[in-house]
């Protein structure tokens, strides 16, 4: 009945159209465009909210779709109910089904003071960056974990964005289960994605160690000769990730590119424009590089076989 009356009252005002001055013509165009344009908007807006969340797991941001998944029987639309006094593990698998690269940020929201969510240190803090095109997948780990007396609830949700977007996660925290956690990462050929493991490659599986980060401002160093990671002054817990990519030549020169906002990037070659300023460099043997400001290029001496250097620059 409401929908008829305003059917109605449209029809009679453009019937009055033909009667108005140009002014008033005007007018009656333009406020009707932008009526149309706040009705559509707010549809629009509406369809996006209710799209949230379909399905079990598929999120909807605007264009941009994912597919959160978990094998916890009890994981429901990304939301999963924790038992007082206990610690939940969960493992979780994101997909991407858009075209492109994107943006992704894990988040939480739970009404029980009493929990917490924190990524598990043994898998490692990826719960914002880049994920891939569609089919790419990003195995995480969230450990929930309930002191209060009474049982809560958590929602994971995952927001996203284009790559120019930016998006924080609210897991910032990492859960140990040891006091040292060291892991592995294998690269692949272009070093964007990673297969994490707990066990170094063997020296004779064709891969190189690369380099190493760990959380905390420890002292860490590879010892080839030994095939180990050596770490000292360790303050707090600590949770190093050593990663190592299958070389393609003997020897092979990197550079990482640290942008202003913190974020690094690993490249074959060096932009010319002068907006990076070189700050030291390290190879994986006992090789030495240095940096050749004129020529713009590492000098690397003391070379051996498969030895990887990277020169470490940082926008000016």
């Amino acid at each position: 009945m409401r929908m008829k009356k305003l059917t109605t009252s449209i029809k009679k005002s453009f019937r009055k159209l033909k009667y108005l001055d140009k002014t008033q013509a005007s007018y009656f165009v333009v406020t009707s465009f932008l009526a149309a344009f706040l009705m559509f908007t707010g549809a629009t807006y509406s369809y996006f909210t209710i799209t949230n969340k379909i399905g079990n797991a598929t999120i909807a941001i605007a264009r941009i779709k994912y597919n959160l998944s978990s094998p916890l029987s009890n994981f429901n639309e990304g939301r999963i109910t924790v038992s007082s006094g206990s610690t939940l593990y969960i493992d979780l698998n994101l997909e991407s089904l858009n075209s492109m690269e994107t943006k992704y940020a894990l988040q939480y929201i739970t009404d029980n003071p009493n929990i917490k969510v924190y990524y598990s240190a043994d898998l490692a803090n990826n719960m914002a960056g880049i994920i891939g095109p569609k089919g790419s997948i990003i195995k995480m780990c969230v450990v929930i974990v309930n002191e209060g007396a009474t049982d809560g609830e958590v929602d994971l949700t995952v927001q996203g964005g284009y790559l120019q977007n930016t998006l924080e996660t609210n897991i910032t925290e990492g859960h140990f289960d040891q006091d040292i956690i060291v892991r592995s990462i294998i690269l692949d050929d272009n070093m964007k994605d990673g297969v994490i493991n707990q066990e170094f490659p063997t020296k004779e599986s064709g891969y190189s160690y690369f380099r190493t980060s760990c959380n905390d401002d420890v002292t860490a160093s590879w010892n080839s000769e030994a095939w180990n990671l050596e770490i000292s002054n360790i303050g707090s817990r600590v949770a190093c990730d050593v990663y190592f990519k299958k070389m393609t030549s003997d020897i092979e020169v990197y550079f990482a590119l640290k942008k202003k906002d913190g974020s690094v990037s690993y490249e074959n070659s060096l932009p010319t424009d002068s907006t990076y300023t070189f700050k030291n460099a390290e190879c994986n043997t006992g090789a030495t590089a240095s940096w050749d400001e004129v020529n713009k290029r590492l000098n690397i001496t003391g070379m051996e076989a498969k030895t990887a250097c990277i020169g470490y620059f940082e926008e000016n």
